[in-house]
């Protein structure tokens, strides 16, 4: 995945230590979940609007650009350069904030670029006020893609954390009524691994 905007912008968040992610469907492929987006979304761990303006600074530094005047309190602006654009989101999901947890558990995606874990992912997918379609068809490939290396224990306390139980057994319903024997086959096996866990 070539892109000078995007490297650099993950070179600026490295540089100022500030945990960044890609996030949405450029994120898929590091679950083994391919689906075709040329949209930039990086989300930023930001706490402060000194940091913010720091981190904006920086980026101006290496020609990247924002027309808006981003706030802390915003969910995001988009900054341009490199013959390219970005979205950058100062929260994961427009659910709910960044947390100790989900910095602690971020990932390496590719050299200097990362995603939240395929936990966090699943859950700021399952958080989306906007839920659509292609994001429940996303939460379903990953599902069956990481079924046997995702972590149930810490997924089960992060729904429980965003209260989202209730919607990730919902999808899973709708996932068991698929015509294909062999999908509704891994719906209770994941409906299974996720029941029997005790937090």
């Amino acid at each position: 995945m070539e892109n000078n905007l995007l490297h650099t912008i993950f070179e600026v968040s490295s540089q100022l230590k500030i945990p960044a992610v890609i996030i949405g469907g450029l994120a898929l492929p590091a679950y083994n979940v391919a689906r075709t987006t040329l949209d930039i979304d990086i989300s930023v761990s930001i706490n402060s609007q000194e940091e913010l303006d720091e981190f904006l600074k920086f980026l101006k530094e290496k020609n990247i650009f924002t027309k808006q005047h981003p706030k802390i309190e915003h969910i995001l602006f988009t900054v341009f350069g490199m013959n390219s654009e970005a979205e950058i989101w100062l929260k994961p999901c427009d659910a709910f904030h960044w947390d100790e947890e989900m910095v602690k558990n971020i990932q390496k995606f590719f050299e200097n670029v990362f995603v939240l874990s395929v936990e966090d992912f699943l859950l700021s997918k399952l958080a989306r006020m906007d839920r659509s379609a292609i994001d429940i068809s996303d939460i379903i490939k990953i599902l069956i893609s990481t079924k046997n290396s995702l972590n149930w224990k810490y997924f089960r306390y992060r729904l429980e954390w965003v209260g989202l139980e209730n919607d990730f057994k919902d999808i899973l319903k709708g996932f068991e009524l698929d015509s294909n024997l062999e999908t509704r086959e891994i719906s209770k096996e994941i409906l299974n691994k996720f029941n029997n866990l005790t937090i």
